[in-house]
């Protein structure tokens, strides 16, 4: 019999066989926007408690089939659920799907992996308390995978992995670990202290295969008073540098309290139908028919969202510091609408225009995933996310580089910067259709391309597809790539079976090593990212 199979027998005896998920008749994992070919579906697990996870741990070790896990599988852009090679088997968190506790008064939550955003927005309304949570774009994902993988929403939370405060974590060999304050029985400090006694451990579990986390303490913030959400709309394109400068600096100084976004004409009009309702033609949509498009959609050629909370008498200030920066600026227009409670109470959600609710008041949506279709009805997407210096030229600079890369491989160059105080992360989609090899093609030509442009210049994603760890991973190559052999170590000591899903982040158990070094070379891009 396949080990595999023989895992999935056994572990039949732990979770329920209803809890086996066996290939056939459509059941399985993959990935819904394959990008690259040869995706086959491949089975897994759903444990339901810690228990399980850990018995499943040791079952893994004991039969040698080693485990990808992820909380929900909505990672899209990045894999979804998909392993780095299909001889593993689906460690599915889902349905750990508890939210332990919420408390009001200090803002923090308690959660397991399984719990969606939707789920404790729900939770939080349902019980009257008084917090507000940060959203990603999709509200279908795991809170906790999220975090851990250094997601970000658009609240003054919107750092995610900053507001993570203590972990549970099942170790490769079946120990349970708590970090931080949870390393004491009988403490309510866990998600409270952001520490603990002697070395941190928290790092070691954020995008990594060295353990598996089963619950996370997460801060929140406390309902505003006010809610003020604002627009900064940009008629001209070569004015982008001055908008960042003004945004990222207005961050630092704490005026704005969220990571803006900013956004070009191509990410609106995918928010507003596919591709067709606007161009017909090949290759990259023109820069004067993008001119036409913003006209007709009244909007500019960069598109800036800021919010700001709390206090209505700061609140009112922060905006008119944020006007008199942009005053006088020709092309420059800011926008802003002010949300406030009636009869002394605080702002509520209700009272919230739809379009200024989602994302940077804290209420998760699904609405972005109709761009999915912008290239095709039976569409797909890959992301390319850079982190670069918040410095307006650079910016530029990177932007046309990857403008001219978009022209040439044909696809349309769709923008959503999120701008943080000393950096921001260059988000640009690559929107595709499924099954269309040719463009698909086209789409893993550009994917590398960016990368290499971005290593070149120093710059590297801040996570990635699976498919393209290992090369990413090649870019981070001080002193002999020092930190990746560390990493090795690391994954040596704690897992020498390499059970928890080898190769993640390019992190190989030993017997795995060579494959992950033939896997980026293959990539074309190795050399390149030295």
């Amino acid at each position: 019999m396949d080990t595999r199979e023989l895992f999935l027998d056994q572990a039949a005896a732990i979770v329920g066989e209803e809890n086996v998920v066996r290939v056939g008749g459509g059941a399985g994992y993959i990935d819904p926007y394959p990008l690259n070919p040869g995706r086959n579906r491949w089975p897994g697990v759903r444990p339901a408690t810690v228990e399980e996870v850990q018995a499943l741990v040791r079952l893994a070790t004991e039969t040698g089939v080693p485990l990808w896990a992820f909380s929900r599988g909505k990672n899209l852009g990045y894999g979804g659920p998909e392993p780095r090679n299909q001889d593993t088997v689906a460690l599915d968190l889902g349905r750990m799907n508890r939210i332990l506790e919420v408390d009001d008064k200090l803002c923090y939550a308690v959660v397991e992996p399984g719990v969606t955003f939707f789920d404790l927005f729900e939770y939080i309304q349902e019980r009257g308390l008084k917090v507000w949570m940060s959203v990603p774009a999709l509200g279908w994902g795991s809170v906790l995978g999220n975090t851990l993988d250094r997601g970000y929403g658009m609240t003054p939370n919107g750092d995610h992995v900053k507001s993570l405060c203590g972990m549970e974590v099942v170790l490769p060999d079946g120990d349970l670990v708590r970090t931080g304050m949870w390393a004491m029985e009988g403490t309510d400090l866990g998600p409270i202290f952001q520490g603990g006694f002697g070395p941190t451990l928290e790092g070691l579990f954020t995008q990594s295969n060295l353990g598996v986390v089963t619950k996370i303490g997460l801060w929140l913030m406390p309902w505003p008073d006010v809610f003020i959400s604002g627009d900064v709309v940009v008629e001209r394109e070569e004015d982008m540098p001055r908008l960042i400068d003004i945004l990222t600096e207005l961050r630092r100084l704490d005026v704005i309290q969220n990571n803006a976004l900013c956004g070009n004409v191509v990410r609106a009009a995918t928010m507003n139908g596919p591709r067709s309702r606007w161009y017909t033609g090949g290759g990259s949509i023109p820069d004067e028919r993008l001119e036409e498009m913003r006209r007709e959609m009244g909007i500019g050629q960069w598109n800036a969202k800021f919010a700001i909370y709390g206090d209505k008498g700061l609140a009112q200030r922060r905006l008119e510091i944020i006007r008199e920066r942009f005053a006088g600026l020709e092309g420059f227009e800011v926008r802003a609408r002010l949300y406030e409670g009636r009869d002394g109470a605080q702002v509520a959600y209700a009272d919230i225009a739809p379009q200024d609710r989602a994302h940077m008041a804290g209420v998760p949506s699904m609405k972005p995933l109709e761009t999915v279709a912008w290239a095709a009805e039976n569409g797909g997407h890959i992301d390319a996310a850079p982190i670069i210096p918040a410095r307006g030229q650079e910016v530029w600079d990177f932007y046309q580089e990857a403008k001219a890369l978009y022209r040439e491989y044909g696809f349309d160059l769709y923008i959503g910067y999120h701008l943080y105080p000393r950096h921001m992360v260059h988000v640009t989609m690559i929107f595709f259709e499924n099954d269309n090899e040719e463009q698909l093609a086209r789409a893993r030509a550009l994917y590398l391309k960016l990368l290499e442009a971005a290593r070149r210049r120093g710059y590297a994603p801040y996570r990635s597809h699976v498919d393209y760890m290992d090369v990413i991973a090649d870019g981070f190559d001080f002193n002999n790539h020092a930190a990746r052999r560390l990493q090795e170590r690391l994954k040596d000591a704690l897992d020498p079976a390499g059970v928890i899903s080898p190769g993640k982040q390019g992190v190989w158990p030993r017997r795995d090593r060579r494959a992950g070094a033939v896997a980026a070379a293959e990539a074309g891009v190795a050399s390149a990212m030295q």
